[in-house]
């Protein structure tokens, strides 16, 4: 099935590259991103976006780098919806209105990294291995209203990079802070003379001895983007990262007699890993570690009113885990590759965009393969009703297909129409309302087919050891993995509506507010149990129906032109149904609460900026963490002759808190930094 799948779409391909030949009498612009809302993060100020599709910015430079943003989810904790959390063990997450870091898609220029989900004590996304040095913008399209993107719930997070960097430059800039913190990096950038070729290139060098135990990070990253502009609105862009990561694997640090590792009083107290109640021959031992080699290739050529992209991402995971008996080596490989061509077409006050995305996942071990690939057909027509009225309505067409390739086996094979619809009407110049419904096709990631087809299970769950007693007489060694598979089927798509309605107004030049509320009502609603270790493998199974709704508020004062003030309350609950092994309940435990952002910004415009930056955080019911507030400061002065000298304070008033149970976060910890171009 695969081979026909990818035989037809070459036709595609060959298809959509004659079609450009073709006489259509285009406006030349820009291809639009047609979204209910984008929020865009930039490295200046967005202008002449248009009201009607309610973009709002932050500027990156607002986030006051004193060598602490070392990561693209450095930038995206203040964004109104969004949490970020740090697992010790399993990486960095992104949630996007509740829902986890897998229903969530990321993309660089357009190009999808498709997830694999959290697999092998392993992260849904590589966070840390995405290019951070060259960020341009980074919009984030909340919801499934999108047309472009297919296979999402909680939104788009896009990363651009820098295709017109400016002047020739050179920058060096280097870093320390607590914990051993180093960072050093390079970079140069410019345009030739007859501005044909535009480049930008960065090396960066980053060290850490690790706030826990055995948890040391040493990296090297390469980022290149070279553009070629064979005319004004004709381009070629070449994106190389290239990252070599090692870390270490965290290791138990208590009093515990079973921790054959002991107690070392310069680090947090923290449980046995992989588990707690691991065997003293089964734990790990200092010195275990983690490699990650990863790629990243991209081409894009935009010409006009449309764009091909073509793009491949390979990642190269070996975890070196030593035990009293043995050191272990594993390996594995996740590799992404796939296509997009769009195109639009300027019809009175139509705007119709149209294109393809391709996109196949391949993941294997030693002793397992897995493969997803997804192919999406999509229509979008922008319509400017009157100059009051924006309407758009979109059409996608997603097949998704997932097999083992180790056993040939088929585990899905998936279509399905998803029809759009999108409407703002502005009451005033400054005041808009809008409104959405969306229909929602989301496959489970790779690592949740990898898990169904593995003999996993979650002894410390309640529903499960209830199950066992009730069909085996609490014997589980009867409970084999055909009986599970039996038991839960085999997973299905996620399918269902996502809506939302919201309110703006920009009050006057200083005062601005918006609300929006959401609501997803989703069937088959994947969902795991959650183990009692950071490094459990949860088995996956389907809900009946799962219904998650929140609210999103944000407001913006500039007291003045050196200070501003935003602010941002996010909310969201859910509700299930249809569970197989807790009919009886009817909370969706794994959304998290909320956030309260707050942030004060101060810019004197003659070198001097500060920020003051407070979140609140209201974890899953799940967790065993509580709430907290976090407040960090960044300030920065900017010398003459292009120095810049930066420090930060983070967890400024020393906040005790948790984002994993048991594994306290660092204190009050501080990073500076000293950067000079040339």
């Amino acid at each position: 099935m695969l081979k026909k799948i990818k035989k037809k779409r070459a036709l595609l391909v060959a298809l959509a590259v004659c079609l450009q030949v073709s006489p259509w009498a285009y406006a030349e612009e820009t291809v639009p991103d047609f979204a209910l809302e984008t929020i865009v993060i930039t490295d200046s100020k967005l202008v002449g976006e248009g009201e009607a599709t309610k973009v709002t910015s932050l500027n990156i430079k607002d986030k006051i780098d004193a060598g602490q943003i070392n990561s693209i989810t450095d930038l995206l904790q203040d964004v109104p919806g969004i949490t970020v959390t740090t697992s010790p063990q399993g990486g960095t997450t992104v949630t996007l209105r509740g829902v986890s870091g897998d229903r969530v898609l990321v993309a660089i220029n357009g190009n999808v990294i498709d997830s694999q989900g959290p697999i092998m004590r392993g992260r849904a996304l590589e966070w840390d291995s995405l290019p951070v040095s060259n960020v341009k913008k980074i919009e984030i399209i909340r919801g499934a209203s999108s047309a472009q993107y297919g296979g999402t719930l909680g939104g788009v997070i896009n990363i651009v990079t820098t295709d017109t960097p400016g002047e020739n430059k050179t920058y060096l800039k280097s870093s320390f802070g607590s914990y051993g913190d180093r960072k050093t990096s390079i970079s140069n950038q410019g345009t030739t003379d007859n501005r044909k070729i535009s480049w930008s290139v960065s090396a960066d060098k980053k060290e850490s001895d690790g706030f826990y135990r055995n948890n040391f990070k040493d990296s090297d990253d390469i980022n290149l983007n070279l553009t070629y502009r064979f005319t004004d609105n004709q381009r070629l862009s070449v994106a190389i990262t290239d990252s070599h990561r090692e870390e270490g694997t965290l290791v138990g640090n208590n009093a515990n007699p079973n921790n054959i590792n002991g107690w070392n009083p310069h680090y947090p107290t923290v449980p046995i890993a992989p588990s707690n109640n691991m065997a003293p021959a089964q734990q790990y031992l200092d010195g275990s570690f983690r490699e990650f080699d990863t790629r990243n290739y991209s081409v894009n050529y935009y010409e006009g009113n449309w764009k091909l992209g073509l793009y491949k991402n390979v990642q190269d995971r070996t975890d070196h885990l030593r035990t009293l008996k043995s050191t272990s080596i594993s390996t594995m490989t996740t590799e992404n590759t796939g296509y997009n061509w769009q195109q639009s077409r300027q019809l009175g006050n139509h705007k119709l965009t149209f294109g393809l995305d391709s996109r196949e996942l391949k993941y294997k071990t030693t002793t397992s393969r897995f493969e997803t690939e997804l192919n999406g057909y999509y229509i979008q027509d922008n319509w400017q009703m009157d100059d009051r009225v924006l309407l758009g309505l979109g059409l996608r067409y997603d097949h998704f297909e997932a097999d083992n390739t180790l056993t040939s086996t088929n585990y899905a094979d998936k279509s399905k129409v998803s029809p759009k619809l999108n409407v703002t009407y502005k009451l005033a110049s400054n005041e808009s309302v809008y409104a959405s419904a969306s229909q929602v096709f989301k496959a489970p990631p790779l690592s949740e087919f990898s898990k169904w087809a593995s003999n996993y299970f979650a002894t410390g769950s309640d529903n499960y050891n209830k199950y066992v007693n009730d069909n085996y007489g609490g014997d589980a060694s009867k409970f084999t993995l055909s009986d599970w598979q039996k038991k839960m089927g085999v997973l299905d798509t996620e399918s269902g509506m996502a809506y939302e309605l919201g309110w703006q107004k920009q009050f006057d030049d200083r005062f601005g507010a918006k609300v929006t509320g959401f609501y997803y009502d989703i069937d088959n609603y994947v969902t795991s149990y959650m183990g009692g270790s950071i490094n459990s493998q949860p088995p996956p199974y389907n809900l009946g129906n799962a219904k998650i709704h929140g609210l999103e508020w944000t407001n913006d004062y500039q007291f003045s032109k050196n200070l501003g003030l935003i602010f941002s309350y996010t909310t969201q609950n859910g509700k299930k149904s249809g569970d197989r092994f807790d009919p009886t309940g009817t909370k969706l435990d794994s959304i998290p609460k909320g956030t309260v952002n707050l942030g004060l910004r101060y810019n004197d415009y003659q070198g001097f900026r500060a920020a003051l930056d407070g979140q609140r955080i209201k974890p899953a019911r799940n967790t065993k963490t509580d709430s907290y507030t976090v407040f960090n400061l960044g300030m920065s002065y900017t010398m003459k002759k292009d120095q810049t000298v930066a420090l930060a304070v983070n967890n400024l008033f020393d906040t005790d808190y948790e984002q994993t149970d048991g594994f306290p976060m660092p204190g009050r910890n501080y990073s500076l930094s000293y950067q000079i171009g040339f």
